[in-house]
């Protein structure tokens, strides 16, 4: 029984050990286009989109997990792994799409740090008088903005893994206040639960563009790249993949669970209400009369918490995934005169970002938007790598795919690529 209850604890303390790479990627998930998406879809169809939330958190955790395995049975990039695969062409043309829909993500999580700070100086105003002027929040805003990116630059390149590492965990926590906001927001539990477990499908053009912004900023490319990446940096191998994986698992139904409150939140506010909402401004504005100024600060926490995460992560995800494909030194360990293209493309993701939201004008709510439903059009394009390489017996040995994963992998890029079609004919039809 001691010995049982030893090998147990013992086996616990490996997983704390091994955790970070799965539980940072999948709440690096929840960004700010996420957090736009989410919000988007409960304001304008309440809990009608909650049970998609049930088929994406199985898909998530089958797509990282064929990361992780990859992995753990080659030790090589997935970079590395798609160009052996696929040679240049075939690895050249998906980091051609992975490269520009990460690059309007990250822009998105820039116009999410800009959007937050706007919906906090606005709750704070009566405290504080100047910040009811509207020329002196936009400068503070534009400030911040950059002060920001100048930190989350700083943090990566001067910083070791392990420092980075507990920075993104530490970070994870601030999730915690959209929970806290949808029991603000007091919905009606019965009518949530139905939303969860019946489905509701529309065929509509507005309905398909938000139901692949769903998918696709729940399952992206960019976790894959990262994630796999991470955990080679961490050492993890095959021998500790059976502990480990439950890290992705874990991650994976964490992102997720976030997601059902951000759309409890809004389905219970402004659905209820029949508020359109057209920017993340909006919604956080929109939240104070309807469910108090600390729904909307709640709000506004976690959008400027998740923005800076992801905007930390989207640019090192594109640095992994150009530098594994074409063999340049990658890796947070290693200074900035030893991964010269890898620090240059971090630098130039966060530098165009940034300035991109700084722009007069910009259409913030509709980058992040645009940007996810890019992802969710993408994803069928990176299944077909991600399974055709997770089958093949010669690369996976152990690891390889069962009947039953290849099936269901084939059979989830099918329903996808025809939700893409579908959303393009009807874009295209004006329907």
């Amino acid at each position: 029984m001691l010995n049982k209850l030893k090998h147990k604890w013992k086996q616990i303390l490996i997983f704390l050990s091994l955790v970070g790479p799965g539980i940072i990627t999948g709440n690096v998930d929840n960004d700010a286009g996420g957090i736009a998406t989410y919000s988007i879809a409960g304001a304008h169809y309440g809990y009608a989109m909650l049970w998609t939330l049930i088929p994406v958190t199985i898909l998530l955790i089958y797509t990282l997990n064929a990361s992780y395995r990859m992995g753990v049975a080659t030790g090589q990039g997935l970079g590395d792994l798609i160009r052996e695969k696929f040679r240049v062409k075939g690895a050249f043309i998906l980091l051609f799409l992975v490269f520009f829909a990460n690059l309007g993500t990250t822009t998105s999580e820039f116009a999410g740090i800009y959007s937050s700070i706007q919906i906090m100086g606005i709750n704070f105003s009566n405290d504080f008088p100047p910040l009811q002027s509207k020329a002196f929040l936009t400068i503070l805003t534009y400030l911040l903005t950059v002060l920001m990116a100048v930190f989350v630059w700083t943090i990566v390149v001067k910083g070791t893994y392990k420092m980075v590492e507990r920075v993104f965990i530490f970070s994870c926590f601030f999730y915690l206040s959209y929970v806290f906001s949808a029991f603000y927001a007091k919905p009606e539990w019965s009518e949530v639960w139905r939303g969860f477990f019946i489905p509701t499908i529309k065929y509509e053009s507005e309905y398909i563009f938000d139901l692949i912004g769903v998918i696709g900023t729940t399952i992206t490319p960019w976790m894959n790249f990262y994630m796999h990446a991470t955990m080679l940096e961490k050492g993890i191998t095959a021998k500790s993949y059976y502990i480990s994986k439950w890290d992705v698992v874990i991650g994976s139904i964490m992102t997720d669970i976030v997601a059902f409150f951000m759309i409890v939140a809004c389905g219970a506010t402004l659905f209820q209400k029949h508020i359109r909402v057209e920017s993340i401004y909006d919604i956080g504005q929109s939240l104070i009369p309807i469910a108090g100024s600390y729904s909307s600060l709640l709000f506004a926490a976690g959008l400027f918490n998740a923005s800076v995460l992801a905007s930390a992560v989207l640019p090192l995800a594109t640095a992994y995934a150009i530098c594994e494909t074409f063999g340049w030194e990658i890796g947070i360990e290693k200074s900035f005169n030893e991964a010269k293209m890898f620090y240059s493309i971090f630098t130039f993701m966060i530098v165009i970002g940034c300035s991109l939201v700084l722009i007069p004008g910009m259409p913030l709510l509709f980058i992040m938007r645009l940007s996810q439903v890019a992802n969710g059009i993408l994803l069928p394009i990176f299944l077909f790598y991600l399974i055709t390489i997770a089958s093949d017996k010669k690369t996976m040995g152990e690891f390889v795919f069962s009947k039953f994963e290849k099936s269901f992998g084939w059979f989830s890029t099918v329903i996808l690529t025809i939700l893409s079609v579908m959303l393009v004919y009807q874009s295209l039809a004006g329907n």
